[in-house]
């Protein structure tokens, strides 16, 4: 099986083109307590913000067995939850990142509208 982890070394996120990853590997890139990489995802899942991949899981006695593996939804929305040096590194490579792709789009639309408050597009 190919390798379906983000990793964060020496400051440089690499993603795979699909990401599955299990508690213990979030709570690893992320430099927190597997119990709290836990608690976060399953008050995620409660919320209904993100889902684990129940493609493999099933239900037992009529509960759901949670998912083993998550992907890049429920990774992202624990980056945003738990407080650490990589989460936050994590998230501001994820900022950078939609804010380079984003910039032709509002390059296009600011060329088309007119501009009254200029420094927020610098």
């Amino acid at each position: 099986m190919e390798n379906r982890i983000i990793t964060i070394e020496n400051g440089i996120v690499a993603i795979p083109h699909r990401v599955s990853m299990g508690i213990a590997e979030i709570a690893d890139l992320f430099g927190v307590f597997y119990q709290t990489a836990k608690r976060e995802i399953h008050s995620i899942e409660k919320s209904g913000i993100a889902d684990g991949d129940y493609s493999q899981s099933c239900t037992c006695n009529g509960s759901k067995v949670p998912p083993d593996y998550y992907g890049l939804e429920m990774v992202i929305s624990v980056a945003f939850r738990v407080q650490s040096a990589k989460a936050k590194l994590f998230r501001k490579w994820l900022i950078r990142r939609i804010s380079a792709s984003a910039h032709p789009i509002v390059e296009q639309l600011a060329g088309k509208i007119q501009l009254t408050d200029k420094f927020l597009w610098n």
